[in-house]
């Protein structure tokens, strides 16, 4: 490597040992995964080369029956290793994918080989952004996006060959909300996917600092009580006055909102789920550093019926892409962070 020592120079780097694994992973761990759980593993295999897995009990048989939203979010854990390792001048490199994630498996499953290796081009998104990123289901207060973010937004995304979009319209605005609202109904009344739902909710403090995992609800803008009542007894919330009560109290969650953006790519088997990951984890951390924070709508796409329609009402990417990714962004107060895991939950020992 010491052919790279005069580039290293000149962008500012002067660490010549790579950071140990475990030292990356501590701030990679507070990427986002769906539903907040973690499914990921690494077993270190040298000081440069680390296997990754995934533990088949952290995935979602019903909500996610192909793996498909796990699958992206190893691409955002992969570029968060990598980001979190050019501190050091470093980056993480995923050399090899094995067989596709899959809810079949019994045991921890070898997923791709990572590497370390040293940078010659210097990352320009800071690792401090990881520990910051936050989910905000809070009200937000209306103030509009600035342009400049969603230029940048615009520009990242093209990297990956995705395209982003964005509106302000209220009245669209206002049809998303709604048809994320149906989504809700339409997934209490579906049994599996709202006993799997019931399952990763922590109701309460005590029953999120203990598992570190899964929907804390002070993180969902939501009552314990309520969240709970909703899952557990979800007939009594499906119909006549709670149904009203309900439903007007989870359109009342988006108020404030300004802006909602998605974005279109190719999305078709695994290096298209890990490229759009990648790429997501750059945009949430750049849409961190302005200040602003997002809410991924992931009802629009996983659910059949409402996918359906915001594919009649969103402008569509180019070519045979896809609109895989649907959120709305502004800004709030500070939302609550969910637990992670600790580090050496996420190692498996040779």
């Amino acid at each position: 490597m010491s052919f790279l020592l005069p580039f290293r120079s000149i962008f500012g780097f002067t660490n010549s040992l790579p950071p140990s694994w475990i030292e990356i992973l501590e701030i990679a761990k507070w990427c986002p995964t769906v539903h907040n759980l973690q499914p990921q593993k690494l077993r270190i295999i040298s000081e440069t080369e680390a296997h990754l897995y995934y533990d088949p009990k952290r995935l979602l048989p019903m909500g996610d029956p192909k793996s498909i939203f796990a699958t992206v979010a190893m691409g955002i854990f992969i570029e968060h290793l990598s980001i979190a390792a050019s501190y050091f001048g470093y980056q993480v490199d995923l050399i090899e994918v094995f067989d596709d994630i899959s809810v079949n498996q019994s045991e921890n499953t070898l997923f791709a080989k990572l590497q370390l290796s040293e940078r010659v081009t210097k990352e320009t998104i800071e690792r401090g952004l990881i520990t910051k990123r936050r989910t905000s289901r809070n009200n937000y207060d209306g103030m509009p996006v600035s342009t400049s973010l969603f230029d940048t937004l615009k520009n990242e995304s093209s990297k990956f060959n995705n395209e982003f979009f964005h509106t302000s319209d209220k009245q669209f605005i206002k049809i998303i909300k709604k048809i994320n609202q149906e989504a809700l109904f339409d997934d209490l009344n579906n049994n599996p996917i709202r006993e799997e739902l019931d399952n990763l909710f922590r109701y309460n403090k005590k029953d999120a600092e203990l598992k570190k995992d899964g929907l804390w609800s002070r993180c969902m803008g939501f009552g314990g009580a309520l969240l709970k009542s909703v899952f557990q007894n979800h007939e009594k919330w499906t119909k006549g006055i709670s149904r009203i009560l309900l439903k007007e109290t989870y359109i009342s969650s988006f108020k404030g909102t300004s802006s909602i953006g998605w974005f279109g790519g190719d999305f078709k088997n695994t290096n298209d789920y890990l490229n759009c990951g990648r790429m997501m984890a750059r945009c949430w951390l750049l849409i961190t550093k302005e200040g602003a924070y997002i809410h991924p709508f992931g009802s629009l796409v996983t659910n059949e019926k409402a996918n359906k329609k915001i594919n009649t009402t969103f402008t569509q990417p180019t070519a045979e892409k896809e609109i895989w990714m649907i959120f709305r962004v502004g800004y709030s107060k500070k939302p609550a962070r969910s637990y992670r895991l600790s580090t050496k939950d996420y190692l498996i020992n040779s």
